[in-house]
């Protein structure tokens, strides 16, 4: 009888040690980010429901629009504005289009 009560309050004292409860579930494990093959950075200038134009400016060149078509499954993290700067993961298709896979809104944090 004496092992059949310390089996269980040997279960439940591992519990305690590891943080988990008897019975808690595991928490699902974070979405995976969109394959892309390439990283566009830069603020937004023209948008529509099908597709965005990004513009970036490096120093010493000229500054340079692209086009991204946003798909079903393309993944934006924030809210998309004129003038938000956004970093764009896109793929190039053969017919010359881009599409971007994921978008994400950068923030902008105050200065201290």
């Amino acid at each position: 009888m004496l092992k059949s009560v310390l089996l269980p309050i040997s279960m439940i004292c591992a519990c305690l040690v590891s943080g988990q409860e008897i019975g808690e579930a595991k928490p699902p494990a974070p979405a995976a980010e969109p394959h892309y093959d390439s990283t566009f950075s830069g603020p937004i200038v023209e948008i529509s429901a099908e597709r965005i134009t990004v513009s970036r400016s490096i120093l010493g060149k000229p500054a340079e629009k692209r086009s991204f078509w946003i798909k079903a499954d393309t993944r934006i993290e924030g809210k998309l504005r004129v003038k938000a700067k956004v970093t764009v993961g896109f793929i190039t298709t053969d017919d010359g289009g881009d599409i971007a896979r994921l978008i994400v809104v950068r923030t902008s944090t105050p200065k201290k």
